[in-house]
């Protein structure tokens, strides 16, 4: 009984113990020896003095094989002093080889009493593994490295069995790795070399340059005397990359044997006087020196190290060297400087290659020397065919020269082939924007898009793929198409090469939409997004692209496909206040009030949405179609219950339609108006004071209505009285004093007081 409690309190492997471990891992050397030393002063033995004879004679009845009588001596111990690690460690002993659960429970809990005893982490971790408890492992193994940072061993044990067991855990491996680098001894430097240089290539080529700089560092703190010109060159490569220039000096310094005399000023940037030089420095070096001072703007040191560069190294040789430095001029604007280094590459035979004529041509183009750049892009052309970015540079080229003709040529395409060049095509639609020739440009979007979309030729095509899922359209149109006898294929018939990646073409996909919305080509607008619908790449995207169609609907006053865009909106995203708005848009312009009435209930019965969003929308909708019996009900019990100011105003503004009528009412003329007048008022006492322009406003326009002028004069001037912080924060939004100045002018000039009426306008109204 005792034993099944003890087993009760075992600790468990956690989240947080697992990141303590590893954040142990990346302390420095220095700084885990620190530690241990301070936690081995604090973890020693805690049995006392008194009872370390029952221990010992424990572990001596269980080592001449009186195991129960060792176990009743262990159970002693704890109970006396139970966070003593040794009778753990005996009684795990005692089941090792016939109750491995046992065994593991007693093991743990010595582990944890003793946490600084790397064996008893490391019989853990193998019986971890034996349970196929690999991350379990993993921990006592990290635990095991915290209290032996130097065992070589348990460092390899790791790393071989996380790459074997979880080789998912790239970067957990990468960063063990270079914890081993870390500890390993400084005699075994080229496998620290190695270790280091591998890992750092990996994170150069993820573009994590700031862990690659530490993976070197490693080898430049522990093994100085042993890095190589390769590492160097790397670091400050690397370096350069992350703007850390300081860096790059004392690497110049301490490894290269350069001296400076430099300062800094006030605004803390490095300022070069004087170098010193050392002889037959490396050319990589010297490069990465030639660049550092370049960004550095130690202009005034540059020119001399390129004039002897110019005329001491072979550019057949050094062709790379004098392209990096080219580069870095290019990026700070020094073309002119650039330049002198590209023309001997160009002119060379091992460096004319199409990289270097497209930096060429870049530089000359911003130099003003338009035919030169234009015969160097030609070059490119010539050198690597498929390099299409050089087309549009080189087509803008051609338009500064007004050879707009030639310029159209370049990106043209023979679709003889069979063949569609995408980068191509795109490039092309850039030029044809750029002209303003929007014909051709909306010709090469729906090519573009007819990779994947379909292209369609009548209305009732678009209600079938909005009446169908995504799965189903392609499948329904083909359908349509073959009952009207319809032959075309859906599916473009050209091969297309040099495809953008997804998410490439739905920006591409996103700027189209966005020109046509600008140039307020509304049809084009709703021709793409349909098309974008269709598409077999954009389906993560749908959600945005039915909201984009739904503005363009709107925008062309299509509110049929709205409405059933905006019924599919709000099915998807019944909480949405902004789908319910669009909704109740296209549903005020349908014609058909019983076909969104059994919408209403049909997704009621479906639980589709909450109840009270579709009562609320119908009662709107009544309001709208002069449906006013069934309104008021609504409101009515609504206004019961809740006391809304909504429903209130709602209430009056169904009790004046009905007053507007020409038909007879059952109430006359007179109750009416003071019953219109009394629900309006109550609405204003029950609206929040920061709303009183709004008040005031409606009140305005209720005496409007019903005809007593000089009522509907007073409101409409307390209007302009009203200000509050709303008012200035949002004017465009909140404002109402243009509203209530324009329908005062129009009382003032039915009642013939014209002067009135322009003055009210000129304040309030004309800009």
């Amino acid at each position: 009984m005792e034993e099944e409690v003890l087993l009760l309190n075992i600790p468990s492997y956690d989240e947080q113990e697992y990141d303590d471990a590893e954040d142990r891992d990346n302390m420095d050397i220095d700084e885990v020896d620190e530690a241990e030393k301070s936690k081995e002063k604090k973890i020693a033995s805690k049995l006392p003095p008194s009872i370390r004879g029952l221990m010992g004679e424990a572990n001596l009845r269980f080592a001449r094989g009186e195991v129960e009588l060792a176990k009743k001596m262990c159970f002693e111990v704890i109970r006396q002093a139970p966070e003593a690690y040794e009778p753990y460690l005996t009684l795990a002993q005692m089941y090792e080889n016939h109750n491995v659960k046992k065994y593991k429970g007693f093991l743990m809990l010595a582990a944890y009493l003793h946490p600084s005893d790397s064996d008893i982490w490391s019989r853990l971790a193998e019986v971890e593994i034996l349970d196929n408890q690999i991350s379990a492992a993993v921990v006592c193994y990290s635990k095991a490295i915290r209290s032996n940072p130097h065992n070589i061993e348990l460092h390899i044990k790791r790393i071989n069995l996380i790459k074997e067991k979880l080789p998912q855990r790239t970067k957990q491996i990468q960063l063990l790795r270079l914890n081993l680098a870390k500890v390993l001894p400084k005699s075994k430097h080229s496998q620290i070399l190695a270790v280091c240089t591998e890992i750092a290539k990996a994170h150069y080529e993820a573009k994590n340059y700031i862990r690659a700089i530490e993976a070197l560092k490693i080898c430049l703190m522990r093994i100085p005397e042993h890095t190589s010109q390769d590492v160097l060159n790397m670091m400050l490569e690397l370096l350069l990359i992350s703007e850390r220039y300081s860096e790059c000096l004392d690497i110049f310094t301490q490894f290269c044997g350069f001296q400076f005399d430099l300062s800094i000023s006030d605004d803390m940037s490095i300022i070069i006087h004087h170098f010193i030089m050392p002889e037959n420095v490396h050319l990589d070096i010297k490069t990465k020196f030639i660049v550092c001072l370049i960004n550095l703007q130690s202009y005034h040191l540059i020119e001399g190290l390129i004039h002897s560069m110019l005329e001491m190294d072979d550019v057949e040789v050094s062709g790379a060297m004098y392209f990096e430095i080219a580069e870095a001029l290019m990026n700070l604007h020094l073309y002119k400087e650039a330049l002198a280094l590209l023309l001997p590459l160009v002119k060379s035979k091992n460096y004319s290659l199409a990289a270097i004529w497209l930096k060429h041509g870049e530089t000359l183009s911003k130099l003003n020397m338009y035919d030169q750049a234009i015969d160097a892009y030609q070059t490119v052309i010539s050198l690597a065919p498929n390099h299409v970015e050089v087309l549009y540079p080189l087509a803008m080229l051609l338009l500064k020269q007004d050879r707009k003709e030639e310029a159209l040529r370049v990106l043209s395409q023979d679709f003889s082939t069979g063949k569609l060049h995408v980068a191509v095509l795109v490039e092309q639609m850039k030029l044809l924007k750029q002209i303003g020739d929007l014909e051709n440009y909306w010709k090469c979007c729906e090519m573009l898009l007819s990779r994947h979309c379909i292209i369609f030729k009548d209305y009732n095509e678009l209600r079938v793929i909005l009446n169908a899922t995504n799965r189903d359209k392609w499948q329904k149109l083909a359908r349509l198409r073959m009952i009207k006898g319809d032959v075309d294929d859906l599916d473009s018939v050209l091969e297309s090469i040099f495809e953008p990646t997804v998410e490439g073409e739905y920006k591409i996909f996103l700027d189209i939409l966005k020109f046509a919305f600008e140039q307020k080509a509304y049809s084009e607008l709703q021709k793409f997004s349909f098309m974008g619908l269709t598409s077999k790449r954009f389906g993560q995207y749908f959600p945005e692209i039915y909201v984009i169609a739904c503005y363009a609907c709107i925008f062309t006053k299509d509110y049929y496909h709205a409405y059933l865009i905006t019924r599919h909106l709000l099915i998807q995203h019944p909480d949405n206040y902004k789908a319910w708005n669009f909704f109740s848009i296209t549903a005020n312009h349908t014609q058909e009030t019983i076909k969104v009435t059994r919408f209403f209930e049909s997704a009621v019965a479906k639980s589709r949405m909450p109840v009270a969003y579709t009562d609320l929308l119908r009662a709107n909708h009544y309001c709208s179609v002069a449906l006013f019996p069934q309104c008021l009900s609504y409101f009515l019990n609504d206004y019961k219950n809740t006391q809304n100011s909504y429903s209130a105003f709602m209430i009056g503004m169904v009790m004046l339609q009905q007053y507007c009528q020409r038909k007879p009412t059952p109430i006359n003329k007179k109750t009416l108006v003071e019953m219109v007048t009394y629900l309006f008022l109550n609405y204003a006492k029950i609206r929040s004071k920061n709303a009183q322009q709004e008040v005031y406003y409606n009140l305005g326009r209720m005496y409007h209505q019903i005809g007593i002028f000089h009522l509907a004069e007073h409101f409409y001037k307390l209007v302009f009285k009203v200000q509050n912080r709303f008012l200035e924060e949002y004017p465009e939004y909140l404002d109402l004093r243009q509203e209530a100045a324009y329908n005062l002018h129009l009382i003032y000039k039915n009642s013939g007081n014209l002067d009135a009426a322009r003055a009210v306008l000129w304040k309030y109204v004309v800009i």
